[in-house]
């Protein structure tokens, strides 16, 4: 629900959009976007922070580029008591390898997202995690990421817009060299996109001008894709689904066609091609069950090749982060 003491309304929306597109927006240039002084859009900012609306603005980067692979596990558990299960929790976001771990409604209770270097290596890190907690799952899936595709927040203005911005990463492993100093930039931005170059150089005991210097070739080689906003759904009153699809095998043509088809969806954010069990994956911000529905029926009808599909609701997400601590220099 939202929260009561602060709805937002429609400048903050807005500026949540232009956020999401790019965090790292000078408030200057967005007050004159928007047309209002930068001291309100400050004050909006901050009281969108304070109010946990925005709970952090997010670097994304490109795992490939820096030497992993991209995958995800399901599980449907039995037996697992509450003391239990936030243990396994607390495991799974200290592991260095685990970008992502969401607890999960319908056929899977938990998802997570681990980058290893290679097959062999994710098995190292599925194998340790069921020697711990085995005997409390019932059904596991997981399937590797090709391709991932984030779509700008336009459901955050409640109304459709031809204009979407897409970021891509996935692709062939490249473990592109950077130092120390990259990966120090790199975990601080993670999680901080908005930090200005100045506090960075700060933590790093670095100057300024190599701050940007690295931040720009950064971007030039495909490791940071981008700058953008990971928000409360819940003060928003919104809710993450994700649909596993079954269709047959894409031609390189169909596969453009259901690019094309996901960017015109609003409450369409991320797009995922995978191999496993299912090929497509499709992950939705909606505000109700009908709203999800209704968009599947539709996306069912303009993809007849679907065979089927299942839904997963993520009611809780533990952990998120772009920069998790399987990286170093040493790797």
């Amino acid at each position: 629900m939202l929260n009561m003491n602060y709805e937002i309304d429609n400048t903050d929306r807005r500026i949540i959009y232009e956020l999401d597109l790019n965090a790292r927006m000078p408030t200057t240039k967005l007050s004159k976007k928007l047309r209002l002084s930068r001291e309100k859009v400050n004050y909006r900012i901050n009281n969108l922070v304070s109010k946990g609306i925005i709970r952090k603005f997010v670097t994304m980067i490109n795992p490939v580029k820096l030497g992993y692979s991209i995958y995800k596990m399901f599980f449907k558990f039995q037996n697992l008591n509450k003391e239990k299960e936030k243990e396994m929790i607390s495991y799974l976001i200290k592991n260095n390898y685990v970008y992502w771990v969401a607890l999960a409604q319908g056929r899977w209770d938990l998802n997570l997202t681990v980058f290893a270097k290679d097959i062999n290596h994710f098995d190292e890190i599925l194998s340790e995690f069921i020697s711990k907690y085995g005997k409390y799952i019932l059904e596991q899936e997981f399937n590797t990421t090709l391709e991932v595709g984030i779509l700008s927040k336009n459901w955050i203005l409640e109304k459709n817009s031809t204009e979407r911005k897409i970021f891509r990463f996935g692709g062939r492993v490249e473990n592109i060299p950077i130092d120390k100093t990259d990966i120090e930039i790199l975990k601080i931005l993670a999680n901080n996109g908005r930090m200005n170059s100045t506090e960075i150089a700060r933590k790093i005991n670095s100057t300024e001008r190599k701050v940007i210097y690295r931040m720009k070739n950064l971007e030039k080689i495909g490791i940071i894709l981008g700058y953008t906003t990971s928000l409360n759904l819940d003060l928003l009153d919104m809710q993450f689904f994700k649909a596993t699809i079954n269709l047959n095998l894409l031609s390189p043509e169909e596969k453009r066609k259901l690019i094309e088809y996901c960017k015109i969806i609003p409450n369409l954010g991320f797009f995922v091609f995978c191999v496993g069990s299912w090929p497509f994956e499709a992950e939705f911000i909606v505000k109700n069950n009908k709203q999800f529905y209704d968009i599947i029926d539709e996306f069912r009808q303009k993809f007849p090749e679907i065979k089927g599909f299942e839904t997963i609701i993520f009611p809780k997400e533990y952990k998120f982060d772009w920069m998790p601590l399987c990286y170093s220099t040493e790797d």
